[in-house]
């Protein structure tokens, strides 16, 4: 009986219950060991050079897209805006309160377009 094989001392006897729960599916914290290590194996081994080159042109290229998004955004808000100053009158009123002073400044855009293009409202919608 001394003479035993490696199998069998380094094999523990495995328990009913534990197959019985491996048949629905139960893994033991054993075989996601294994899984992980496997894993670990099979990965592409990338070295830190590269990786490091790939993340330096990525992070190049997101902030040119940026930058010129940012300056695309920025020419389409001049537009806008030269736009709006061709299409619209701006008045400036000044008031002053007596007591303190204090100049309180409103101003007002009105459509320079509105007052040329008089929209005639048929007689069955007026209100």
């Amino acid at each position: 009986m001394s003479e035993m094989s490696n199998d069998q001392v380094e094999r523990e006897p495995e328990k009913y219950g534990s197959k019985f729960a491996q048949m629905f599916g139960y893994i033991r914290p054993e075989d996601r060991a294994r899984w992980s290590q496997l894993r670990a194996e099979n990965q592409k081994k990338v070295s830190t050079t590269r990786q490091t080159a790939k993340l330096s042109s990525a992070s190049m290229l997101d902030f040119g897209n940026r930058n010129i998004n940012a300056k695309l955004m920025a020419a389409h808000r001049v537009a806008e805006q030269e736009k709006f100053d061709t299409t619209h009158a701006k008045t400036v009123t000044q008031d002053m309160d007596p007591r303190t002073k204090q100049i309180t400044e409103t101003v007002d855009y009105t459509d320079l377009q509105a007052d040329a293009e008089q929209i005639d409202v048929e007689p069955d919608f007026e209100m």
